[in-house]
């Protein structure tokens, strides 16, 4: 399978598609490109029963595209860690290099990796690696209600947000709770780590947290 088609895969994958309806212009947007492209490759995979298409209504994926979506995240996954773990990458760096490296793994370079690693969990990240919970129980901080705890669980994998984030030192298992809201300025207040920390709607949007 050409790595065009495995981005397409597992881009609706996380988009939700292995139970609810993914839009075409979703999917246009998360690839960056454009809806006749977009629909092309959507009648490509439905003739190999990759997923079930229907024009205006959106995709969902079949079994066949679920299994091979969880195993091109998963390839991607094995790579970040050993990206961040081994190589001393940055967590805002190993996306690119990941994509790369998940379309030229063979199955046994797959193996010998995971094994390698100890079997991770998670993504550095935070995306789990052999379920999707992530995808529909996992709240975005702006979701959260005022003094509520929660568990910060997965950063959402985009370049500038995370050299944005650097600096304020938030990790994947902190406990968090929501202090206050100034929807003037559209900020976030947090408690973390012994301190307060003022979160912009933009990036508070990106921090996903499940109940603590």
């Amino acid at each position: 399978m050409t790595g065009n088609r495995e981005d397409y895969i597992k881009v609706i994958y996380e988009l939700g598609g292995e139970r609810n309806k993914v839009s075409t212009k979703d999917i246009a947007s998360a690839l960056d490109v454009s809806m006749p492209s977009v629909s092309e490759m959507l009648r490509k995979l439905a003739d190999e029963k990759i997923l079930d298409y229907e024009v205006y209504k959106g995709v969902t994926l079949t079994s066949n595209g679920v299994r091979e979506a969880v195993r091109i995240k998963k390839v991607h996954i094995l790579w970040e860690v050993f990206l961040v773990d081994k190589l001393g990458y940055a967590l805002e760096d190993v996306h690119e290099e990941a994509e790369l490296l998940e379309h030229i793994t063979s199955k046994k370079l797959e193996e010998k990796l995971e094994e390698y690693l100890g079997y991770p969990e998670i993504c550095p990240h935070g995306t789990p690696l052999n379920h999707d919970e992530y995808l529909f129980d996992y709240l975005s901080l702006t979701k959260v209600a005022i003094d509520e705890i929660v568990r910060l669980k997965r950063f959402k994998d985009e370049k500038q947000f995370l050299i944005n984030i650097k600096d304020l030192d938030l990790k994947v298992d902190d406990v968090i709770q929501l202090k206050s809201y100034d929807s003037k300025n559209d900020v976030y207040t947090i408690h973390v780590n012994d301190k307060l920390i003022e979160l912009p709607q933009a990036v508070a949007s990106k921090i996903f947290v499940s109940k603590a």
